[in-house]
């Protein structure tokens, strides 16, 4: 079976895909507070994107591939604060960035990504969600 792709969902799909920045067992209101926090600094790095990769699940290279255009993204608008923000916005937004990441990768790993031996179908990840 060929790996879904996020692209593979309805524009409203994609903007109600996801729990926003954190793990699902974070309380909501603490996960709220995070993604709109971090919702000033990065415009294009969905963390929905993100969120699609772990539900779709696989291997550990999945996983590490998911992190891996998560941060990159985040990235790509770090830098681009510097268009919009003070100089130091973009360091700023460079630190968090690698901090997401670094979480991403540590935390990821306990509950969160969906290891298989084969990927979710775009059915099972669109139903089976957590939200």
């Amino acid at each position: 079976m060929n790996r879904p792709s996020f692209h593979d969902l309805t524009a409203h799909q994609q903007r109600q895909f996801g729990n926003g920045v954190g793990p699902y067992w974070l309380p909501d209101r603490l996960r709220n507070l995070i993604t709109q926090t971090a919702s000033w600094f990065f415009k294009d790095a969905s963390w929905r994107h993100h969120d699609f990769g772990y539900a779709v699940g696989g291997d550990r290279w999945d996983r590490a591939r998911c992190d891996w255009k998560f941060f990159t993204a985040m990235m790509r608008d770090a830098i681009s604060q510097s268009l919009i923000w003070s100089p130091i916005a973009v360091p700023a937004a460079l630190l968090i960035s690698l901090a997401f990441f670094l979480t991403v990768r540590i935390g990821g790993q306990f509950g969160s990504f969906d290891y298989r031996d084969s990927y979710a179908s775009l059915e099972d990840v669109i139903g089976g969600y957590r939200t």
